[in-house]
This record gives C-alpha cells, sequence and structure tokens, in this order.
C-alpha cells in the first residue's frame, strides 16, 4: 500500500498509508481539522521479474556479443584463405542469428 503525505492547517505534515483505491482523507486523524493531500517528490519504483532492461539487456548483449566473436572468426578464417576452417567453423557453431 502506498504512503501519502498530508498537511493538516493546525497540525502539519503527516503520512497515512492507504489503499490506492481510497478517497483521500478531509480531516486530520489527530485533531480534526482540514487536510490537504500533497504531491510527494521521492517515489522510489523498482522493476522486478523479466522485460524489464535491467535484467534482459545484459543477456541479449551478452548473446549478441558471443555471435559476433563466432562470425569474426569465420570472417578471419574467409580472409586467411582458410575455407575448410570457416566450414569447420560455420558447422560446429550453435547459436545461429535467428535465435536472438
Amino acid at each position: 500500500m502506498p504512503i501519502y503525505e498530508y498537511k493538516c492547517a493546525n497540525c502539519g505534515k503527516f503520512e497515512v498509508m492507504q489503499k490506492i483505491t481510497e478517497d483521500s482523507l478531509t480531516e486530520c486523524p489527530t485533531c480534526g481539522g482540514q487536510v490537504q493531500r500533497l504531491i510527494s517528490k521521492n517515489v522510489g519504483i523498482v522493476f522486478k521479474g523479466s522485460g524489464f532492461y535491467t535484467t534482459d539487456h545484459t543477456q541479449k548483449e551478452n548473446r549478441a556479443r558471443a555471435i559476433n566473436e563466432e562470425r569474426q572468426r569465420d570472417n578471419q578464417a574467409i580472409l586467411d584463405g582458410d575455407i575448410k576452417g570457416y566450414v569447420e567453423q560455420s558447422e560446429s557453431t550453435d547459436r545461429k542469428v535467428s535465435s536472438m
């Protein structure tokens, strides 16, 4: 449940833990004075699970890096004129570009 910050005309600022579906307070629970809900500046949001940049980007980046390294070995074999080495390397590659 989120914590909302209120300002009482008599008491000053206070915080209340409320459900999102609950209506805002209209009177202070301490003195019964009129209150106004404030907009908080500090909001801590934590994204957990798959589908978020911090968890998925590194995995995709590492997979792309591994595929790129295999391609570089293939290209070097072609530049060296080692077609047999290129064929052996490409046949032994277990990661394909389509697996991304």
